[in-house]
């Protein structure tokens, strides 16, 4: 593997570090120190989000450029893109749209966003130049923190659920404590940047089972306790324990 740096798309979450503070410090923690130590720790020492990756398989950035760089557009939805596609036809710059609307709505049985397909679509810029996709990707972790919005298709379907709080922000959320910088982060920051509020009103952070050396237990390491293995040597016990 050869590391070598490359531009990248980032998410300037240094400019909400005041209020993701503030929303945390509003966040019921089990166990507190989590909350004020580990994750608050974080987000004091915050960084902007580095949101592209160079690779074929996942969610592709939704930004298209032209040559020099000059003129840039983001897409918000499949029905724009669709709009933007039908103005680069009338420009010369696409032949069809594969992702014409059906009676002014989208048909989701028949669209593919991913690569390569994606790619192959040229839009028009204010000047009337070509733009093309930005070749990367989005960081998958961006998936995991838009899940309250995108269960419910939000903006496009249920809106009122999301918007009255019947379905946001959660509860409560359970994991590990590791997702300090994964989950729990990406929940918090894109809540905050798109609805200037929590994602969950408490979380519950377990602890990670470590082996005989204190490592953490994890498939990478290959240091994991097989719990079948266990059963067959301490018996039913063993299983209660696990459980």
């Amino acid at each position: 593997i050869l590391y070598y740096p490359v531009d990248s798309w980032f998410v300037r979450t240094t400019a909400l570090k005041s209020r993701l503070l503030e929303l945390n410090r509003s966040t019921r923690w089990k166990p507190e120190s989590a909350g004020t130590g580990r994750f608050g720790n974080w987000l004091e020492n915050l960084i902007d989000w580095n949101l592209s990756r160079s690779r074929f398989w996942g969610i592709p950035l939704p930004i298209w450029r032209t040559d020099d760089g000059a003129e840039t557009r983001c897409i918000g939805s499949i029905a724009e893109l669709s709009q933007e596609i039908d103005k680069a036809i009338q420009a010369g710059f696409m032949q069809s749209n594969p992702y014409a609307l059906v009676d002014g709505k989208v048909d989701y049985a028949t669209v593919d966003l991913h690569r390569p397909n994606v790619d192959a679509i040229v839009l028009v810029s204010e000047s009337g130049k070509p733009m093309h996709r930005e070749t990367d990707l989005i960081d998958v972790w961006f998936d995991s923190g838009s899940m309250p919005f995108a269960q419910w298709h939000y903006p496009f379907e249920n809106k009122e659920k999301i918007d009255s709080g019947l379905a946001f922000p959660a509860d409560f959320i359970a994991e590990g404590v590791d997702q300090t910088r994964g989950w729990f982060f990406t929940l918090h920051v894109i809540a905050a940047g798109i609805m200037d509020s929590v994602a969950y009103k408490a979380v519950i952070s377990n602890g990670l089972v470590q082996d005989k050396n204190g490592m953490k237990m994890s498939k990478r390491l290959g240091n994991a306790v097989d719990p079948f293995q266990a059963i067959s040597t301490h018996g039913a016990d063993a299983l209660r324990w696990y459980m």
